[in-house]
């Protein structure tokens, strides 16, 4: 910057310098698109252009489909998700006798999931099982997984608890029999006891009562038993 000169002139020639070169530019551009062979070259290359893309692209949807499959490195089949089934055998015509306490449904819904127990209401957070014939039957995996606990309660009977792989607790409830102890692993359909009674539910009868958690919260069965 010359120290004599005012900044704003200063700052003035500058932009005229710097805007010269692009007058001078934008002028030859148009000096050029004023030949009159320069249009017929423009349209010419622009339908070779578009020419092109149409090859390209039949050529493309002309080729074979190819799978977008991604085959498993080691040449074995991906395991499915275990879908869970019913906790007794179809041939013992299961009934559910009382079913899963709905948050969100209606007055009537909710009414008719309460547990009455010594002057109390409490909400039935799972299903109450029961054979036609109202009498024990064997009660049978849900799902395969690892007992985590094994235990008698005064109020509920005698309780087993499966951890599954896929992050969901079974607990069966009011049982008559264990046939598994803590730590087995046990298979979907395996017999884990007989139903039982107790004295929570007392107007059950012999009944199993099956609860399913995720993350510790639970889970209506019904969202996940197939339908019988």
């Amino acid at each position: 910057m010359d120290a004599n000169k005012h900044p704003q002139e200063q700052n003035k020639e500058e932009m005229q310098a710097t805007t010269k070169p692009l007058a001078k530019g934008a002028a030859g551009s148009r000096r050029i698109f004023s030949k009159r062979w320069v249009y017929p070259a423009i349209y010419l290359g622009a339908a070779a252009l578009i020419i092109g893309l149409m090859y390209v692209k039949s050529q493309v949807s002309s080729s074979p489909v190819t799978s977008n499959a991604v085959e498993n490195p080691s040449g074995q089949a991906t395991a499915t998700t275990e879908q869970f089934q019913w906790p007794a055998a179809t041939s013992v015509d299961p009934k559910v006798t009382l079913g899963f306490f709905p948050d969100k449904g209606t007055q009537a819904q909710q009414a008719n999931a309460l547990v009455v127990y010594d002057n109390g209401y409490y909400p039935h957070m799972g299903y109450d099982i029961q054979a036609a014939n109202k009498q024990a039957f064997n009660v049978e995996a849900a799902l395969s997984g690892k007992v985590t606990s094994v235990s008698a309660n005064p109020l509920y009977g005698n309780i087993i608890d499966v951890t599954s792989p896929n992050g969901y607790e079974v607990s069966y409830e009011s049982l008559g029999k264990v046939e598994v102890k803590v730590g087995d692993t046990v298979k979907q359909g395996q017999v884990l006891g007989t139903s039982g009674t107790c004295q929570f539910e007392q107007s059950q009868g012999n009944h199993l009562y099956f609860a399913v958690y995720k993350n510790g919260n639970p889970v209506d069965p019904g969202t996940l038993l197939p339908k019988l």
